[in-house]
């Protein structure tokens, strides 16, 4: 396995369980979505985040503002949901933006996924939250980012990324 030998699990369990209460808020961005444009990230529509909230040295916190979003009207225009596809994408891309904000070297590669969905993400849930905790070995980072709109938490995603 690409992992063995990194972790001795890619994410231990007591180290899953954190919400948004855990943090304190800072209400002032980090980054804007202009920001971003210096990290190696998709461009224009693929660009998920609209705001980085929060790096630390080992948590990353990012918003995207969900009314208005290009997606809404292609995806299942008469009952718009948000596609899990893109909130994988976009809990790569706050793990991208915390190993970048840490200085990681070279370009990042996906190299493992594991999602669960709880809700589905609306277009008037406002704005969606990305709560993200990540451990850096060498180049490989693991994070587990999970996914809050509407009150509540829609989606936990695990990512493990390679920087080449």
């Amino acid at each position: 396995m690409f992992l063995e030998g990194h972790f001795n699990s890619a994410i231990d369990l007591n180290w899953r369980s954190f919400t948004l209460s855990h943090f304190p808020f800072v209400t002032t961005p980090l980054y804007q979505r202009a920001n971003l444009a210096q990290v190696y990230l998709p461009v224009a529509q693929m660009l998920q985040i609209d705001r980085v909230m929060e790096v630390t040295a080992d948590v990353v916190r990012c918003e995207m503002d969900l009314a208005g979003h290009w997606v809404f009207p292609l995806h299942f225009p008469k009952d718009p949901i948000f596609p899990a596809c893109l909130m994988i994408e976009a809990a790569g891309q706050a793990i991208a933006i915390w190993a970048w904000h840490h200085q990681v070297p070279g370009l990042p590669r996906l190299a493992r996924v594991q999602a669960s969905f709880e809700n589905a993400v609306r277009p008037d849930d406002g704005i969606l939250t990305f709560l993200g905790k990540i451990r850096r070995r060498r180049n490989i980072c693991v994070g587990v980012v999970e996914l809050f709109c509407g009150g509540g938490r829609v989606a936990v995603v695990e990512e493990t990324l390679a920087w080449v």
